[in-house]
């Protein structure tokens, strides 16, 4: 393992992601034209530079690959790394500069007033939880009232009165309906706050006393939640699909029904209110559903209505470290009446007991690894591996030359850049094969009949790994789309998880590295197709069962 005080690129990929989300100044997980601007010239003037927009607004035009006008994260992190690859950057450069960044940003929202000041933003998302003691999404008149009543005798002097008195709640509810909405909620509490004298870390500290009160409040006397029922999907091998496969036979509000045999309720579990982390969770529900403790699991609920829309979410449960993620708000939402109380219970896989995730080779590694390739490709891909049953894997132990070459390709997104996977790597002995390196493949469009049009496929990813020194190498690559399923499951309006697994693995393979034994042909690529080394990619072609 590396040493505390090394950078890995899982850090750089968290810096450029935090970096993301600070520019991010409405949360809707793209970078709109507005956004990107606003925010340069702020960081500009504030290092005394002059900005000019339409170079602003240029940078922006050639990062948007896709031409929509936003940029996505994949569209803004690869134009960060290009822009700090070109400035020479190491890892440890590129993290600190990265998270600077991201503090200099989440400075210039603060300055620009209550809507944009991120940690304003949160703390009213909580609150509105905490308001909404029913758990359908919504504010009724009577939640409203309550939390006025709570507010003003803990906190009287310390907030302006008409932030959530009667006639504001009228101004709130745009729409007529006699409820609130997330986003009728928040324009209602940044319409005040832009009207009231305070600085913005004095309003934050005001909230965030208020949600103390509220979560105090709401959680008094009680120790766990009401009963959950338990979900587990009804196949033993369930099957990995990309999300474009997945839906399509999936429950909606339309037909609750459908496919209903393939989640299995087992049993009921109240939840202890003290619970911090998803692992807290995940290592109860392993406990109550009899499985291993070496096994990693998905967790998912489903969560209030959001922004006026009749639908519940399905919401993947978060947070690696206490305090982080989404775990408290999960518990305090399944103690409320209205709450839909099931968890569901996905994507079993083993734990690696002495694998390290490795993150990919960066910047600096890159040169030297490649100069180390000196012979063939032997290429496994995800399609073949992975889709449907899979195909079986090569023998153990995988035998390659000094010099040669393992490529796992896996995908980078699928949709037309809808929705993106994520594929980490654990192995050992990084000193026999090389950490991964990354390398983006754009897939070329298959012939189209003339005047008809489709989508651009997807790119894929490939995975170098490169052997370095003699001896022997274990390895998996877990791709990954599961923090992508609430997205789709909005999108479709289904009202469960899929019932497919969303995280699937290529591997265990054994990988022996030995002395060059013969003709070494740089760059030829050989396909394993489940049953042979083969130079077409995809899996064999099936034996047709002859006549009887």
């Amino acid at each position: 393992m590396a040493e505390a005080s090394s950078t890995s690129t899982d850090d750089v990929e968290a810096a450029i992601e935090s970096l993301f989300r600070a520019y991010d100044l409405d949360e809707s997980g793209e970078l709109s034209r507005d956004e990107f601007v606003a925010i340069e010239m702020r960081l500009h003037l504030e290092d005394g530079e002059i900005f000019r927009a339409e170079s602003g607004a240029a940078k922006m035009t050639l990062a948007d690959k896709n031409g929509s006008g936003c940029l996505d994260y994949d569209e803004f992190r690869t134009r960060t790394l290009t822009m700090y690859s070109e400035w020479g950057m190491s890892r440890e450069e590129v993290t600190l500069h990265a998270t600077e960044q991201t503090k200099k940003v989440l400075l210039e929202r603060a300055k620009m007033g209550p809507r944009y000041h991120a940690g304003i933003r949160e703390s009213l998302r909580n609150i509105y939880g905490l308001f909404d003691t029913s758990g359908d999404g919504f504010l009724s008149p009577e939640e409203w009232v309550s939390a006025q009543k709570t507010v003003a005798s803990e906190v009287s002097d310390d907030y302006e009165e008409g932030w959530i008195d009667e006639a504001s709640f009228a101004r709130a509810d745009t729409n007529g309906d006699g409820m609130l909405d997330m986003s009728e909620f928040l324009e209602s509490s940044f319409s005040m706050f832009e009207g009231v004298k305070k600085r913005t870390d004095a309003i934050l500290a005001t909230l965030q006393r208020i949600e103390k009160v509220l979560h105090q409040q709401r959680m008094a006397g009680r120790k766990e939640t009401s009963p959950v029922t338990i979900y587990m999907q009804s196949d033993e091998k369930p099957e990995f699909q990309p999300p474009s496969m997945t839906w399509q036979d999936e429950p909606t509000e339309e037909d609750l029904s459908r496919n209903a045999e393939k989640w299995v309720a087992c049993g009921e579990l109240a939840i202890p209110l003290n619970l911090a982390t998803a692992e807290d969770v995940a290592s109860l529900l392993r406990l109550h559903l009899k499985l291993p403790a070496d096994m990693w699991v998905s967790v998912f609920y489903i969560g209030p209505s959001r922004d006026g829309t009749s639908g519940r979410p399905v919401i993947l449960l978060r947070g690696e470290r206490a305090g982080e993620g989404n775990t408290a708000a999960m518990l305090q939402y399944l103690s409320k009446p209205k709450a839909e109380l099931k968890l569901f219970v996905k994507n079993v896989r083993k734990r690696p007991a002495r694998l390290v995730r490795q993150p990919r080779a960066f910047l600096e590694e890159r040169e030297t690894i490649f100069a180390a390739r000196t012979g063939g490709c032997w290429g496994l891909d995800w399609e073949t591996q992975l889709v449907g049953e899979g195909e079986g894997l090569p023998p153990r132990p995988m035998v390659i030359q000094l010099g040669e070459t393992l490529v796992i390709e896996v995908p980078q997104t699928d949709e037309g850049g809808e929705y993106r996977y994520v594929a980490n790597c654990y192995m050992d002995k990084t000193d026999i094969l090389s950490k991964p390196v990354n390398e983006v493949i754009e897939v070329k469009s298959k012939k189209k009949k003339k005047g008809k049009s489709g989508p651009e496929p997807d790119p894929l990813l490939q995975l170098t790994f490169v052997g370095i020194r003699e001896g022997k190498c274990v390895l998996f690559v877990d791709v990954s789309w599961e923090d992508q399923e609430e997205k789709l499951c909005l999108a479709k309006g289904l009202t469960s998880p899929v019932a497919e697994n969303t995280i699937a693995r290529i591997g265990a393979i054994e990988v022996e590295v030995v002395k060059p034994f013969g003709k070494l042909d740089k760059g030829a690529f050989q396909w394993w197709n489940g049953e042979k080394w083969s130079n077409k990619k995809g899996p064999a072609k099936k034996k047709k069962k002859g006549k009887r």
